[in-house]
């Protein structure tokens, strides 16, 4: 499973009044880099170079007229990208495309069809490591459901997955679920 990138990388994207913006003249590559979620909004508007070695060097307007976006088009994917990377989750948010995938891997699963999925913070010093299970619930867990997919998260990990989204991941590198967790990568930070 893949872990989240530093905080760092969002910080040239933060605002004085704290929150973040994307103007489209920054680079694609950095852009996905320090919000994840944002590919899944680029590739609905056409804009495919995010996985691609183009996007080290195209800028998210330049690239999107390179792929016959039109400009308006470009602007409304812009206001979409600002809304998402500012969006607030309040607990969990579990992706339509991971929850599709949660749901298939659990069909193949003998006697759990309609178990919920676990998920869980193994905390390391500096980086967390996620697991995922498909379980029952236990006394103190907390359950959320997400798009009738319900989601067991034990009272340790929970403080941990606050405001964290998953989703399932597919590219030319590999495919699996990534979890994108504001609370990681903090290490040495106050």
């Amino acid at each position: 499973m893949e872990h989240d990138l530093p905080e760092d990388l969002r910080q040239q994207f933060l605002r004085p009044d704290g929150t973040y913006r994307i103007t489209g003249e920054e680079i694609i590559g950095d852009v996905v880099a320090a919000f994840p979620k944002t590919a899944a909004v680029m590739l609905r508007y056409g804009l495919h170079c995010v996985g691609c070695s183009a996007n080290a060097f195209d800028t998210v307007t330049d690239g999107a007229r390179l792929h016959g976006i039109p400009d308006d088009d470009i602007r409304e994917m812009i206001a979409e990208i600002n809304t998402t990377i500012n969006k607030r989750i309040e607990t969990l948010e579990v992706t339509p495309r991971a929850a599709a995938k949660v749901r298939e891997l659990r069909s193949l699963e003998a006697g759990k069809e309609d178990w919920p999925l676990r998920v869980r913070v193994l905390p390391g010093p500096c980086a967390f490591g996620y697991e995922m299970d498909f379980d029952t619930s236990k006394e103190g867990d907390t359950t959320v459901t997400i798009d009738g997919l319900d989601v067991l998260i034990d009272p340790e990990s929970l403080p941990l997955l606050r405001g964290s989204s998953i989703d399932y991941v597919e590219s030319a590198a590999g495919s699996g679920f990534r979890i994108d967790n504001p609370n990681a990568g903090k290490c040495g930070k106050n």
